[in-house]
């Protein structure tokens, strides 16, 4: 109850109103950034996306942190944090050209922030300037709770307002919904919706102390369930070994981490914020203590593929960036290992120490990442450079649109290099590279399939045919980028061949014909993708053929309207 006291706050009826009354304000503002001249995000001008990054920004923080004690602190952190964002947002320039690195440089100020808004609370509502582990913890989980509650409250208001306007639309009365359709309106609605949500309930700490209780209590409740899970899947390592990780999916890294965020807060959600508030239930803290053990060697695990994924291809920003993550699921995975054998029965208070100094230190990480020190997008071009030039990537398997689109400006640079180079067919596609403005223009030819095989470049399955055509390998590698074994390219005739990805209903569907002097081209448009999985069991099967479909349509003056009739 003592630390209860210490994180409630006086009532403060005015601040609904007023955090709603800036949120209109801000909102307002951020529309009129945010729409350049081009009706992008502040067109080419980074000022423009600078100061929309600082009113989004410190307006969230503002209205999170903000309690009637010490109000000019909540001012001036909120101002610190969005101009942290803004200075990054502009020193990587419109958002249009941004590559792979400058926009995790982006997330990663945004992490920055959100790591030190309970650090900066917890230093509010105390009497030092060393946070508290209990109320740090308290203020994280009410953030938590606050951010979904009042994202609740904003989806509630925008369908409250739809409904309105479909209301007095039956009468006759258009204005409503007329102002659905405008920026200008619906982005301080929003806003304002979010401000007046959060000081609602920030005035109501009993309220919001209940449902981080419940929350924590339903989260608790599944840590017995991932424990099993990954318990027997670490189990299960030295029987399978790791090959199958690597044959199964390129995701490896991503899903290991996944598990390992898991695994922290529901660990977290049974150790609670104090003594007070740990777990009782012996099968609860025993599935604490599995999830604390079992981060280690996952964390292993994703260090292993990432490792393996840059000895083959090299650095680019993203394998850099999820070095990052790797290293600080580590530090998560270690550091909890170190308080189970160190904390013993005391675990739980040890965990949540830390949490504090694991926060403290992700976060100063995040803001290091954040700032124009270290450039990934100059540390992978030089790497990527270096391959090309040592030999270890042949040009037509060198990663053009990368270096084109995710490396920056450093990638660019480089390129400019290669278009001067010795080779010329480095020379050439160094300059088609350059002269492209999408990525998908950029063609990356692989070696042509084995027979009734696939090549580790293309990488899709083969099905109908002893041997494929190295035009046509050619071909569907330049039309789709398939390259993981999902794709499946189909004989449907003597010269005829569908490309498609199963179970994929955003993918397209690309059909190939033979011509009679002995080359290869698309016959017809894309079609749409294949939503259903099971299909791909008849695909594999060869139970597919191409046939002639009558239908009918709707057409005037000879042309067809709308979707032909079954």
């Amino acid at each position: 109850m003592d630390e209860q006291r210490r994180t409630d706050h006086a009532a403060w009826p005015h601040r609904a109103a007023l955090l709603a009354a800036l949120g209109a304000g801000f909102g307002l503002l951020f529309h009129w950034l945010a729409n350049g001249p081009d009706r992008s995000l502040g067109g080419d001008d980074p000022l423009r996306v600078a100061a929309a990054a600082f009113l989004a920004v410190s307006g969230i923080v503002f209205a999170v942190s903000l309690e009637r004690r010490r109000w000019p602190w909540s001012v001036g952190f909120a101002a610190v944090a969005g101009l942290v964002v803004a200075f990054v947002a502009a020193w990587n320039g419109n958002p249009d050209h941004w590559g792979a690195g400058e926009g995790w440089q982006f997330v990663s100020a945004l992490l920055a922030v959100a790591i030190a808004v309970p650090l900066f609370q917890s230093i509010r509502d105390g009497d030092s300037l060393r946070p508290e582990t209990p109320i740090v913890h308290a203020h994280i989980w009410t953030n938590l709770i606050l951010g979904a509650a009042a994202g609740a409250f904003v989806i509630a208001a925008v369908l409250l307002t739809v409904l309105l306007a479909a209301l007095f639309n039956l009468i006759g009365i258009d204005l409503l919904r007329d102002l659905i359709d405008q920026g200008w309106f619906m982005i301080p609605l929003v806003c304002a919706a979010f401000g007046g949500a959060v000081g609602l309930l920030r005035d109501r700490d009993q309220v919001l102390g209940t449902l981080q209780k419940v929350a924590r209590a339903v989260l608790s409740v599944l840590a017995p369930v991932l424990a099993i899970g990954l318990a027997l899947f670490v189990l299960a390592l030295p029987f399978t070994g790791l090959q199958p990780l690597w044959d199964q999916t390129k995701a490896t890294t991503p899903i290991l981490l996944a598990c390992i965020l898991g695994a922290i807060l529901l660990a977290n959600a049974v150790v609670g914020n104090d003594q007070g508030e740990e777990a009782r239930s012996p099968a609860l803290r025993y599935a604490g203590v599995a999830l604390a053990s079992v981060m280690a060697p996952l964390a292993l695990v994703a260090a292993l593929s990432t490792g393996r994924r840059v000895a083959q291809y090299g650095f680019t920003p993203g394998r850099l960036w999820a070095c990052v993550f790797v290293f600080a699921a580590a530090a998560f995975a270690l550091a909890y290992l170190y308080a189970l054998v160190r904390g013993r029965a005391g675990w739980p208070e040890a965990l949540r120490r830390a949490n504090v100094r694991l926060a403290a230190g992700l976060g100063l990480l995040a803001l290091f990442l954040a700032l124009p020190i270290v450039s990934f997008g100059a540390i992978s071009a030089r790497d990527q450079l270096a391959r090309l030039e040592g030999g270890k990537v042949a040009p037509d398997r060198f990663d053009w649109a990368a270096m084109r689109f995710d490396f920056g400006p450093s990638g660019r640079k480089a390129l400019e290099k290669l278009a001067a180079a010795a080779d010329p067919v480095v020379r050439q596609r160094a300059r088609e590279a350059l002269r492209t403005s999408t990525r998908w223009a950029i063609a990356q030819p692989p070696p042509p399939p084995v027979a009734g095989g696939s090549s580790p470049a293309l990488r899709l399955r083969i099905e109908g045919a002893a041997a494929v055509p190295p035009e046509l390998a050619d071909l569907a590698a330049r039309t789709s980028h398939c390259y993981d074994e999902d794709c499946r390219l189909v004989f449907v005739g003597p010269k005829q061949a569908a490309l498609m990805r199963p179970a994929c209903p955003s993918c397209q569907i690309y059909l190939f014909e033979g011509r009679p002097d002995g080359t290869w081209g698309r016959s017809h448009p894309e079609l749409p993708g294949v939503p259903d999985r099971s299909i791909a069991i008849d695909v594999d099967r060869g139970r597919v053929e191409l046939r002639k479909v009558e239908r009918r349509q709707l057409f005037v003056d000879g042309r067809p309207v709308g979707q032909a009739f079954e």
